[in-house]
């Protein structure tokens, strides 16, 4: 199980979604090295530290973070500034 996940309602449909999400993934990969691929609607990323994924819906997305040893003591932080990515990128 991950040890963060976060699930977050929008109404941008699919493709709106994804492109979203791809936006989010654009930012992780500039800022802080995260290799991100899609595999179908789901977004699988790799990082320093931290690995994952997130599923596009139509109508919702999810996000499930594994974190490493070293970040699971900033597991608050890292949850908070994940959910801020999402309702950022999603608002209709």
């Amino acid at each position: 199980m991950a040890d963060i996940n976060i699930t977050r309602s929008h109404s941008l449909g699919l493709d709106a979604g994804r492109t979203a999400v791809g936006q989010v993934a654009q930012q992780l990969e500039s800022e802080l090295g995260v290799d991100a691929e899609w595999t179908g609607n789901t977004l699988q990323f790799d990082g320093q530290g931290a690995d994952g994924h997130i599923e596009v819906q139509a109508e919702a997305v999810h996000l499930a973070i594994n974190l490493s040893a070293f970040l699971q003591p900033m597991q608050g932080r890292v949850k908070s500034e994940a959910e801020d990515y999402l309702d950022r990128h999603l608002q209709s």
